[in-house]
Parts: C-alpha cells; structure tokens; sequence
C-alpha cells in the first residue's frame, strides 16, 4: 500500500519537480554549510598561531632581556593563571628535563629545530590535541609556546549541531514552501482544466478566464481559448454542413418517399410492389437519420438551460411502459426501481433520451434477459442507471460511441444510423447531466448524473412540479 501510494505521488510532474527543487535547495544550504565550516576552520587555525606567536614573541623578549631564570618565572606564573587553561608553555633543557610550565605534559619526543608541532594534551578530557611552535635558545633549551584546541572543539561542535538544526528546519521549510507552491500551482491551473474538460464533454461555448500579464499562466489562459475558438469554429462548420445537407435532402426524400408510395399504389406487378416497398424501407431509413440529425442539431443549438422543475421518476416510468411491450417482444422484462426525483428538464429531451436508451438495451440483450432501469437520489445528484446483458462496450470505444454515425462493428447487423447516443448526449449536457458507460459484467450499464439545484429543495416547500 505504502508502496503504492509512493510510486503514485512520484508518478505526478508536479510532485517530482517540487521534490526536486526542495532537495535541490537542501543540498545547496548543505554545500554552503560544509564550506563555511571548512572557512571557520582555516580561520580559526590562523588565528590560533597568530595569538602563539604574539605568545612567543613576548616570552622571547623575556628570555633576551631577563635570561634562563627570569623565562621561568613567567612560565611558571602564567601556567597558575586561570585565565591561561587553554596555554601550554613548556621550557626543556638539552637533556629532556621541565624546567617550567605543565610539567605533567613533555610530549615523547620535541624536535631541537624551530618550528610548529601538534601533540595531545591528555590532562584536559574535553582537549583533542596542542597546537605549538618549538623555539631552541642558544643554552641548548628548548621553549615550546601552545594552546589546546579545547574550546576550538565545543565551538565548532556548537556550530555543527547548530548548522544541523538549521539545515533540518530549512529542509521542513523547504518542503512545506515546495508544498503550498504545488497547491498555489494546482489552483491557477484548476480553473482551466476544468474549462477544458467541460469543452471534452461538450460545451463548446465555453472559455478560460484569461489573466493580465505575459507570464507562463497568462499565455496558457490565452492560448487555450484561441485553441477552442478555433475548435468550436471547426465543429460548428461541421455541424453546420451536416444539418444544411439533412436539411436540403429531407424534402426530396419525403417527395421521393411519396412518389414511390404512389408507385406502389399503382403497380399490379407483385415483385415489382416488393421492390418499391424495399426503396420506401430505405427511405424511411434515410428520412429517420436526416430527422435525427436536425433534432441533435436543434438541442445542440440551444442554449438555454431548463428552468421549470420536473418529476424525472415519472418522465421514466412512462419511458419504461411504453417499451415494455416492445421488451416483452423478445421476452424480455424491464425490472424498475424508481425514486421520486425532482430536476430542472425538459420532460419531451429527456423522455427522448430515455427511450433512445431503453432502446438500445433492448435491441442488444439477448432474450428472456432483464433490463434493469434505477432512478436513485442522492446528497447532490440524481443517478439515472440502465442496466443490460447484452455484449457491453468495450473500455477504449466507450467515448467514441457518443461520436456521430458511429457504430461498433459487433452492431452492424442491427438497424440503426448511430446517432441515438449522440442525441443522449447533446441531451445530456443540456441538463447539466455527465453520462459514463460501465461494465456491467455482462453487459452495459449506463449512469447519467443529474445536479439537483436550489429550485429541487425548495420544491420540498410546496413549488408546483409538472
């Protein structure tokens, strides 16, 4: 599960560029923080042999001016001061013996040329190691002037615990500031997603409310509706087209329809009244499809949105008894669950709607099978279900098959020009509704939702309802 969810969150563009931009930027503080550590060091390095040769320079003044005697007093009461726990003052003679300063610290061996060394100084446990310069004097002594990098080492530990901290509080920050960006991302872009997917569902005339200025988000806004401009330009010269010309041929055909009807009526000849009544069949076939292309073009032309509040159960419940009988037919038995819902339609689109469905579950499904129709309210919406056993419809041909004149491969030999669905979904859009088509497992089923508007509730307050 955790895996999952992982690989789907890193599966997202977003969340990886905002993953990477926040590591990014960790990294960098890191990188910073181990260069200024390293500069602290190098720093803190010179510092301390500037202040031991300042140390030494004034102990080799002694030495000049008061010799052998008068350098050992100075060691020996510096080595008393408090102040001083961090120097380390040493003046050895030729033969190895501590003649002043910490006694209890002779480093095992003390090179007799001048020069800087680094050895422990193990009577301090927080100590780690004595940076010091040896000096040989001309009396064979050798003067060795330190300091212990004790307080170096809780300083620079204070400043690696202090830059961890930071660097883990940048991190969350870095993360949180990542986050609210992809949120901010999100919703600049939400408005115009969802824009986009309305026009995939069908409503053409809309449009992305475009920005001022010229930055990335502004030239998509305007980029998108030059996009659909020219989108709703292509499919309404379409859809133009294709109604001028069922348009245009309807009256011929009609004209057509009747003159072979009077040759049917004046014929004597018996295989010659079958062939016209074969041509009238093909007629009312064309005549039928040019009918359907001007009423999805009317729905599709309108763009007024239904006001009066209808009763969909009983606009479904006259839907299912007018094709009972024809289910009954095939042997066939439309089974009902019908709640009592109220919407914001047209009772004749959405009648024809319902039955352009009832008829397609009953020419698919096999006999004696069930054809299950659910009218069921919900918190927001209204779920329309119609339920069959025929062969169902593949996932990938499901969005195809609410194209124009489109019709599957399996349903060839079934009589129909294709537009049935087409009609449901201009129908569809025109309420508000979305209409997907699942597996049934057998068969299709297929789910309209409706919204249920303010005017539904306060139809519970006593509005008329046709």
């Amino acid at each position: 599960m955790l895996i999952e969810t992982f690989r789907n969150f890193v599966g997202s563009t977003l969340n990886r560029l905002v993953l990477t931009y926040g590591l990014g930027l960790v990294l960098v503080f890191g990188i910073l923080g181990v260069v200024g550590l390293l500069s602290f060091d190098q720093l803190l390095d010179a510092d301390t042999r500037h202040t031991i040769q300042v140390e030494h320079e004034s102990l080799m003044e002694v030495y000049r001016n008061d010799g052998r005697n008068g350098l050992k007093q100075i060691i020996d009461g510096r080595v008393r001061e408090p102040i001083n726990r961090e120097a380390f003052y040493l003046l050895v003679d030729e033969n190895s013996v501590v003649l002043a300063g910490n006694r209890n610290q002779l480093p095992r061996s003390l090179p007799r040329r001048a020069g800087w060394v680094k050895f422990p100084w193990r009577a301090m446990p927080d100590s780690d190691k004595v940076l010091a310069f040896v000096q040989p004097l001309d009396n064979g002594d050798l003067l060795v002037t330190g300091y212990s990098s004790g307080a170096q080492i809780h300083l620079r530990q204070l400043i690696v615990r202090l830059g961890f901290l930071i660097l883990f509080l940048l991190g969350i920050l870095t993360l949180i500031f990542s986050w609210l960006l992809r949120g901010a991302v999100d919703r600049a872009l939400e408005a115009s997603l969802d824009t986009v997917d309305r026009v995939a569902a069908g409503h053409l005339d809309e449009r992305v409310a475009e920005r001022p200025g010229n930055d990335g988000f502004a030239r998509l806004g305007r980029t998108l509706n030059r996009m659909l401009d020219r989108i709703h330009m292509l499919v309404g010269g379409i859809q133009s087209s294709t109604d001028a010309i069922a348009h245009d041929l309807r009256t011929p055909l009609t004209r057509l329809k009747t003159r072979l009807e009077q040759a049917r009526l004046e014929s004597t000849d018996e295989n010659t009244v079958l062939k016209v009544e074969a041509a009238i069949a093909e007629a009312d076939q064309l005549i039928a499809t040019f009918n359907s292309l001007l009423r999805l073009a009317r729905i599709e032309a309108s763009h007024e949105i239904p006001g009066q509040l209808l009763a969909v159960d009983s606009v479904l419940r006259d839907a299912v008894e007018m094709w009972q009988a024809v289910a009954e037919s095939k042997a066939q038995n439309i089974v009902v669950n019908i709640n009592p819902v109220t919407i914001a339609g047209d009772r004749n689109l959405l009648f024809q709607m319902i039955s352009n469905l009832l008829d397609n579950a009953i020419k698919y499904a096999p006999p004696e099978s069930q054809i299950k129709v659910s009218l069921i309210k919900q918190e927001n919406t209204a779920s329309l279900m119609i339920i069959d056993a025929g062969p169902g419809i593949e996932l990938k041909q499901r969005e195809h098959v609410f194209d124009r004149f489109v019709r599957l491969e399996s349903h060839r030999g079934t009589p129909g020009c294709g537009l049935g669905l087409s009609v449901v979904r201009a129908i569809a859009i025109h309420h508000g509704a979305t209409i997907s088509l699942q597996d049934a497992s057998p068969g299709l089923c297929v789910v309209l939702s409706f919204p249920l508007s303010s005017g539904n509730q306060s139809n519970q307050h006593g509005q008329n309802v046709i």
